[in-house]
């Protein structure tokens, strides 16, 4: 190839890549997909997703770092209805305590997080980028290698998330509440078995709080 050859083809190159940075540039600005797209890229150099929220507390666990642990598990500032802060403050603390006591193999995972709308109507969704709520389904090891399921909800920490009506704002995300699978919520009491519902606090017909 000759040298002016080789000239054209380096400016086509250059004019090629030109134009498609253009067009991601225009994509990542627009208020829909690319809108969504920035913001999960945002949320991911950060630090700010709901793995991250659930690996956090994870580790402090594992290294039996309670003051860590306890940082990790955010308390919100203003108090939930009915009464359920009290009893959320002493999960934390209970909970905390119990999973650090219980020396768990070092293979925790993630099997499974179930994303929620938290605007509007409150319900699952098959869309993370328009969650509010991530659900995170966390399996625990025991020194018989004995699974333990958990779960861990992680939520915007800025109230509801409006997603694509608000141009897909970068989310913050908070660990909020962690407790046994068998056991119910306390700071996001809607449930999905199959329909949504939410549980009233205190529990009805006799039940026993979690």
């Amino acid at each position: 190839m000759s040298r002016q050859s080789k000239l054209i083809a380096y400016l086509g190159l250059v004019i090629l890549g030109a134009l498609a940075g253009a067009v991601l540039i225009l994509w990542l600005s627009s208020g829909t997909a690319g809108g969504a797209l920035r913001a999960t890229v945002v949320e991911r150099l950060r630090g700010e997703t709901p793995e991250a929220q659930v690996r956090a507390y994870v580790r402090a666990v594992l290294r039996d770092d309670e003051a860590a642990a306890l940082e990790a598990w955010t308390l919100q500032d203003h108090e939930l209805a009915d009464g359920r802060s009290e009893a959320l403050r002493e999960r934390r603390e209970q909970m905390t305590l119990h999973l650090i006591a219980s020396r768990w193999d070092e293979e925790v995972r993630i099997n499974h997080i179930e994303w929620w709308r938290t605007c509007c109507e409150p319900g699952v969704t098959d869309d993370p980028r328009g969650a509010g709520g991530a659900r995170v389904h966390v399996q625990f090891l025991d020194s018989e290698d004995s699974p333990h399921l958990f779960i861990f909800d992680v939520f915007h920490r800025d109230g509801a998330y409006w997603g694509a009506a608000m141009g897909y704002p970068v989310r913050h995300w908070a660990l909020y509440d962690v407790y046994p699978y068998d056991e119910e919520p306390l700071f996001w009491r809607f449930v999905h078995e199959p329909c949504v519902r939410w549980l009233p606090w205190p529990p009805e017909d006799g039940a026993s709080a979690p």
